[in-house]
């Protein structure tokens, strides 16, 4: 009987503590504060087909800024693109939307996830860095530069 109460609390420990974790490795990073940031979007041959400033509020993601002032396609479970973005990848370490394809009246910029994929790179002052984080979690503040790109899987 005593063994089956430890089991129990070291079973219920573990569980919360997993939890946590789980939180605390699949932060979203929400804006604190309202502000802009500089987007740039290159398409297949390389030609900048947007450059502008994007507003952004209290509570926004990376994603809702793309999401309000852009057409996004997302990819569904199975990668398939989906109009609707209602689809959400959550794992271990990853949360969030995967981003196939963008476009407004002016351009289309979408990849096949099998030979091509948007890239989405944060200029630290320098040059422009791949970003380690899904769209959703991509961690940004006013005047931030970022530039979305049709890369090559292959390449």
């Amino acid at each position: 009987m005593k063994n089956l109460v430890i089991k129990s609390i070291v079973s219920v420990v573990i569980i919360i503590a997993v939890f946590f974790a789980i939180q605390f490795f699949t932060d979203e990073n929400l804006s604190l504060t309202g502000g802009s940031i500089q987007l740039v979007i290159v398409d297949q041959e390389g030609t900048t087909v947007f450059d502008d400033e994007l507003l952004f509020y209290e509570g926004d993601s990376f994603y809702d800024i793309l999401n309000r002032n852009f057409e996004l396609t997302c990819a569904n479970g199975s990668y398939q693109a989906d109009e609707t973005c209602s689809y959400d990848f959550q794992s271990f370490g990853f949360q969030g939307k995967v981003i196939l394809g963008i476009k407004n009246d002016d351009f289309l910029v979408m990849s096949d996830w099998t030979n091509s994929f948007l890239s989405i790179e944060k200029y630290n002052g320098e040059v422009y860095q791949l970003t380690t984080l899904g769209v959703s979690n991509i961690e940004f503040m006013d005047q931030d530069q970022f530039k979305i790109s049709l890369k090559n899987a292959w390449e």
